[in-house]
C-alpha cells in the first residue's frame, strides 16, 4: 500500500498536449456545422417532394372533380333549391360519394409536408445564423 501512494505522490500527472482542448473544441463545431448542412439539405429535399405532391395531387383533384360529376351535383344547390332541400340526406350522400378524396389526400399530405419542412428550414437556418455569430474568429 505504501508503494502505490509514494508512486502518486512523487510523479506529476502526465498534462495533455497544448492546443488539445481547441482541437476537439473546433471538430465538435466542425461536425455540428456538418450535421447542419445535411439536415438543411434534407428539409430542403422534403419541402421540394411536398411541392411534386401538390401539383400532382391538384392536376388529379382537377381532373377528379370534372370526372366524378361533384360539379353538377354542386349546381343543384343553385338550381333546384326546393328539390335539393327536401332530398337533403340524398344530396348530402351524392356530394359525398363524388368527391375526390385520394385526390385531396395527396394534397393536404403535400401541404403538410410543406409548412413542416418550411418550419424546420427556418429553424434550422436560425441555428446556423446564431452558431455563425457565435463563432470566434
Amino acid at each position: 500500500m505504501d508503494n502505490y501512494e509514494r508512486f502518486f505522490k512523487e510523479h506529476d500527472a502526465p498534462e495533455p498536449p497544448a492546443g488539445l482542448a481547441e482541437a476537439i473544441m473546433h471538430r465538435i463545431e466542425q461536425r455540428e456545422r456538418n450535421l447542419l448542412i445535411v439536415k438543411i439539405g434534407v428539409t430542403a429535399c422534403v419541402f421540394g417532394i411536398s411541392v411534386v405532391l401538390i401539383a400532382i395531387g391538384f392536376g388529379d383533384f382537377r381532373t377528379a372533380i370534372g370526372e366524378t360529376g361533384f360539379l353538377q351535383f354542386g349546381s343543384l344547390l343553385f338550381s333546384d333549391f326546393s328539390v335539393t332541400v327536401a332530398n337533403l340526406p340524398d344530396f348530402i350522400f351524392s356530394m359525398l360519394e363524388a368527391f375526390p378524396v385520394f385526390s385531396s389526400i395527396i394534397m393536404l399530405v403535400g401541404a403538410g409536408l410543406a409548412v413542416w419542412s418550411t418550419a424546420a428550414m427556418f429553424d434550422e437556418l436560425s441555428l446556423a445564423g446564431r452558431r455563425r455569430h457565435s463563432l470566434p474568429h
